[in-house]
């Protein structure tokens, strides 16, 4: 019985060290905001946690994941994007040792847009923003924030 008390706690233990150890830094609303008939705005805020950075949607071959907009083609139908994906806020611009280039960041709060044009009378909008954030020269793998709308014309 002490035994079986002992592996329990041990792996009780093991569980919670790896799942403190999933940094998660940023945090995203995406919601959808009609403009006119048939268009949309994608509104992606983004909250980054103190000492932390988001990179800007255009960055230099060779450095860190941009920030991107990304369609599901097996789920999105009916929709199509237009203009680029980009940040209302213009973004702070450092020199990075780890990647030497100046590379362009957000701090904070940011909020990223999307327009897209519903094509039919109705659509299914399904995709991900992709982003890569980092603290000094700690940064986070590559990750997804999902989204999900139905939208009419």
């Amino acid at each position: 019985m002490k035994k079986l008390f002992a592996i329990i706690v041990l792996v009780s233990s093991f569980a919670t060290v790896l799942n403190a150890q999933i940094l998660k830094p940023v945090k995203w609303e995406i919601s959808h905001k009609k403009v006119s008939e048939g268009v949309y705005d994608i509104i992606c805020k983004a909250t980054v946690n103190s000492g932390w950075h988001l990179y800007d949607t255009k960055l230099p071959e060779g450095g860190p994941l941009p920030t991107t907009f990304n369609l599901d083609e097996d789920e999105a139908s009916g929709v199509e994007l237009v203009g680029e994906f980009k940040a209302t806020t213009d973004a702070k611009t450092e020199h990075s040792d780890a990647f030497d280039m100046d590379l362009k960041y957000f701090e904070g709060t940011v909020t990223m847009v999307q327009r897209v044009k519903v094509t039919g009378d109705k659509a299914k909008l399904a995709g991900y923003v992709e982003f890569m954030a980092c603290s000094g020269g700690q940064c986070t793998p590559p990750s997804e924030e999902e989204f999900n709308f139905e939208l009419t014309k």
